[in-house]
């Protein structure tokens, strides 16, 4: 028999900043929430500037008797949708609208009565609500969705989000969820940057094309999916977004070569170091010479190279760089694979050597050394901070990029990330399990066609400090560059970027208008502070300074980046179980980098330094830098790498970003970062008139809001708290300390 379906269509016609993924629950007062996730796959094609999205949702009735559900879905802000079908089950349904007002009033009822202020998220905006009945116990139902839509066109490009956050209706984790995304473009396609999602898998499939896939398991989504793209006819696209909401302003630069133009590339001169050291005894042995081999056969006709192979001393494979012929490659593949790791590490010797390998005059050329390695010291110099210096001194000037590439699980990620920072470069990793030649080949490619070098940023109009990276990376074929930045004052100006490519001398020049408010894209002071806070990290591990972990800590109480330094936001038993397991592994590298501890016991500045490498690669390379994918970055970027998923849930627990905002769990209460004890405070009682008046005048507070029955938000000149102890009506008196907005 086939299961009756009834279904309803609600579509309220408003618009909101806040937008959730698609849930299923309980009409059902009384009956909690029955219902899971089991699979959320979606797929994406986007054509110039129109989306189709087809939603694939499989949903769980987790209960031991039939459950009636209601979908759920927000059509996306600003959306002109051409079609909506709707599948439950096996049965299609057209969607059909309702009048705005009966919508509005439909929906205010249905909040009041579940009182449950998750349900807040879905209101003022476009909105599908089906009913779905019955679902039998411990069974499945399947529930497809498709719209189109024309996408909206924010300041200088193309934007597309898609519905992601998990709304506090929501409790249980999805089972999987996954997003695909193929972007087709008219024009050459060239910034392409996935705002919400940096660990996103980006790939350019020619000059117009590109794909975004981006997966996890069990988890709750904090964060919608956008992703921004641009299209130019320009050699070199450069590209600005802002944000400024009061004070000073935050910017985002993006630069990207133009694909279909194909910008002269560099010549490269580059030396290999390849680690033949005891220590790189078996996988690691075998790992690193399939790179080598890997690098080495790519390189291009027009490149000059040589190898170093070492232990206790460097031994080079020719006098001086050679040209890249069949020969010269064959040679470089056959010594390698014939080697054996044995001896001692001695890393000082073996970039001195490389180094002065070379030429001292100018070169138009790209200067690079690729350190193939487990960075681990035991012979001649073994102190990094002395390491670092010796390289300084024989790299004057930085001319020379480093590139490390570190292999197994025992490597040293403190060293071989300063020695990139230091010198332009970038720092990857392969676990023994990983695929070896995806690795390689996507750091390679990624290093391999240099089209811009030596980047310096200037701007024009307006006044721009506190940017990151402090050192602008180097532009590659396929690649973009991302820099943050604040600025003060307003108005029409310019970005500029100077940098050198082959033929000559480049100077790029973008006008700009930097505006008194523009409150859109508020992602961009998150990802500012979290370059900044990376910046700061990558200091105290120098040098400890008590100044700069305060700012530190600052830092991440007021953006919600969660960092070694402000762990006492996570239950202290947790920090110490993981603590512990690591003490001895870390005791060394410690010690040697002048680290201190802090009175829990854990390490200073950092979980681990597995940890300490990703979140610096989210934090100071540009996001198309190190290959997509090489970590956990939804935990990374909130510097919760390596930490146990039971830790890294409970810190997302009492910590929530939301927009711009940043709120704090303390009891009860969930409280904005920016509120200051001894502010006044409106209290109005939840779900009351009151309460509702509140989002109508104030309807970018729903998203706070939805957070639960007792939330603090401050605003401009008074802070509001909903609780269930509060006013069911105000004075207009206190509506205008309200929507006051300066």
């Amino acid at each position: 028999m086939r299961t009756p379906v009834i279904v309803g269509v609600l579509l309220v016609c408003f618009a909101s900043a806040a937008i959730a993924q698609g849930v299923l629950i309980s009409p059902d007062e009384g009956r909690g929430q029955p219902f899971q996730v089991k699979q959320h796959l979606v797929n994406v094609s986007i054509r110039d500037g129109v989306a189709e999205t087809t939603i694939d949702q499989t949903f769980v009735n987790t209960t031991e008797v039939p459950q009636e559900g209601e979908y759920w879905f927000p059509v996306p802000e600003g959306a002109a949708v051409t079609r909506f079908t709707l599948t439950v089950g096996d049965r299609a349904v057209e969607a059909r609208l309702l009048p705005k007002e009966e919508a509005r009033r439909i929906y205010e009822n249905i909040v009041r009565r579940r009182r449950d202020p998750a349900l807040l998220e879905f209101a003022e905006r476009n909105l599908l609500r089906a009913r779905v009945f019955p679902i039998p116990p411990k069974s499945e139902r399947r529930i497809q969705l498709r719209y189109t839509e024309t996408l909206r066109r924010e300041g200088e490009v193309n934007r597309y989000l898609l519905p992601l956050r998990a709304t506090r209706a929501v409790s249980k984790p999805l089972g999987y969820l996954r997003v695909r995304v193929e972007l087709a473009t008219g024009a050459p396609l060239t910034n392409v940057y996935c705002a919400s999602h940096p660990e996103a898998v980006v790939k350019r499939e020619g000059a117009n094309r590109a794909s975004i896939e981006w997966s996890a398991e069990s988890i709750l989504p904090e964060r919608d999916l956008q992703i921004y793209y641009s299209t130019s006819a320009e050699k070199y696209d450069l590209r600005v977004l802002t944000y400024r909401a009061g004070g000073d302003g935050y910017f985002v630069m993006l630069l990207a070569p133009n694909g279909g133009q194909k910008p002269p590339k560099l010549p490269k001169q580059i030396v290999f170091v390849f680690d033949r050291t005891g220590s790189m005894a078996g996988e690691k042995m075998e790992q690193a010479k399939e790179a080598l081999a890997y690098c080495v056969r790519n390189l291009q006709p027009e490149d000059r190279f040589n190898v170093i192979l070492f232990n206790e001393q460097p031994h080079k494979l020719f006098d001086g760089l050679v040209a890249v012929t069949r020969e010269n490659v064959e040679k470089a593949v056959r010594e390698v694979e014939a080697l054996t790791a044995q001896g001692g590490t001695n890393i000082a010797d073996a970039l001195k050597e490389a180094l002065h390998l070379f030429p001292k005059e100018g070169t138009s050329a790209l200067q690079a050394v690729v350190f193939l390695t487990d960075g681990l010291p035991t012979v001649g110099e073994t102190d990094p901070n002395r390491i670092l210096n010796v390289v300084n001194e024989a790299n004057p000037g930085r001319r020379i990029r480093i590139f490390s590439f570190g292999v197994g699980y025992d490597v040293n990620v403190l060293l071989l990330d300063r020695l990139c920072q230091q010198n332009r470069g970038i720092s990857s990793y392969v676990r023994p399990e990983e695929n070896i030649e995806a690795r390689v080949s996507a750091f390679y490619n990624a290093i391999n066609v240099p089209i811009l070098a030596d980047l310096k940023l200037l701007c024009e109009g307006v006044e721009a400090y506190d940017v990151y990276p402090r050192d602008i990376p180097d532009l590659f074929a396929g690649d973009q560059i991302v820099v943050t930045g604040r600025y003060k004052g307003s108005g029409r100006g310019a970005v500029v970027l100077e940098a050198m490519s082959r033929q000559q001398q480049e100077r790029i020049r973008h006008v700009v208008d930097f505006p008194e408010r523009a409150e859109s894209m508020d992602f961009i002071p998150r990802l500012w502070a979290v370059r900044k806070i990376g910046y700061l990290i990558d200091e105290v591990r120098l040098r400890h300074n008590q100044e700069v972990i305060d700012e530190i800590v600052r830092l991440a109480k007021e953006y919600g980046v969660v960092t070694e330094f402000t762990s006492f936001l996570i239950d202290e038993d947790m920090i110490m179980a993981q603590a512990h397991d690591r003490r001895m592994r870390l005791r060394a590298q410690d010690s040697v980098y002048g680290m201190t501890r802090t009175p829990s016991g854990a390490a200073a500045v950092g979980a681990s330094t597995r940890a300490q490498t990703l979140q610096r690669q989210g934090f100071l390379g540009a996001f198309a830098g190190p290959p997509a994918g090489q970590a956990r970055q939804s935990q990374e970027s909130l510097g919760l790498a390596d930490m146990a998923p039971e830790v890294a849930v409970r810190a997302q627990q009492v910590v929530r970003n939301l927009g711009r905002r940043t709120f704090y769990q303390q009891g009860a209460q969930w409280v904005d970062s920016r509120y200051r004890s001894g502010q006044q405070v409106i209290a109005i009682q939840a779900f009351s008139e009151a309460h509702f008046a509140l989002l109508r005048r104030r309807p970018e507070l729903r998203q706070y809001l939805s957070l639960g029955d007792n939330v603090l938000v401050q605003l401009e000149r008074v802070a509001v708290q909903v609780s269930p102890q509060g006013k069911t009506s105000l004075t207009e008196a206190e509506w205008e300390l309200i929507e006051a907005r300066s």
